[in-house]
């Protein structure tokens, strides 16, 4: 939901990126990850045109960055430019890591990725149990991350 509230936002906010943003909504990650393998099947001959692939699936907790893997060596600062607005909401590094899984199947056809980067120190409380309902989340963290994610579509597409 925080990908479609960031995409929201964009448009809210009557920016219009010089690339289409897109936002997909993944199945069965968990075993198999049939979703990230069909739309990178799918969309194959497009992906050379794919700036950032942005995975967010360590929860929307306070976010602190993001993590990028691939592309070239300007991946990293151009993020780090892209984010620099988000320093006054704590929103400050670019974390060289690896693929998330839903975009790994991108990731291994070249496209670069990226995730939010989260305190998750609270992920394991209620992650895949019956308690994992909205009402844990705090607003607050929730809307740091839209707008983290919004800054960086934005930002990557323009």
């Amino acid at each position: 939901m925080a990908a479609w509230e960031a995409v929201r936002l964009i448009k809210q906010l009557g920016l219009h990126p010089r690339r289409t943003v897109r936002v997909v909504l993944w199945t069965n990650e968990e075993s198999g990850l049939a979703g990230g393998r069909a739309y990178a099947q799918a969309h194959k001959a497009e992906l050379k045109d794919f700036v950032l692939a942005m995975e967010s699936d360590n929860g929307v907790f306070t976010p602190r960055g993001v993590f990028a893997a691939g592309g070239d060596s300007t991946l990293i600062p151009s993020l780090r430019a892209v984010i620099a607005p988000l320093a006054r909401i704590g929103v400050t590094t670019v974390t060289p890591g690896e693929s998330e899984a839903d975009v790994s199947p991108m990731f291994a056809l070249g496209v670069p990725v990226g995730s939010l980067d989260v305190d998750a120190s609270k992920y394991f409380w209620y992650h895949h149990t019956q308690a994992d309902t909205p009402d844990k989340l705090d607003p607050r963290a929730v809307a740091m991350c839209v707008a983290t994610l919004a800054v960086v579509g934005y930002g990557s597409a323009w």
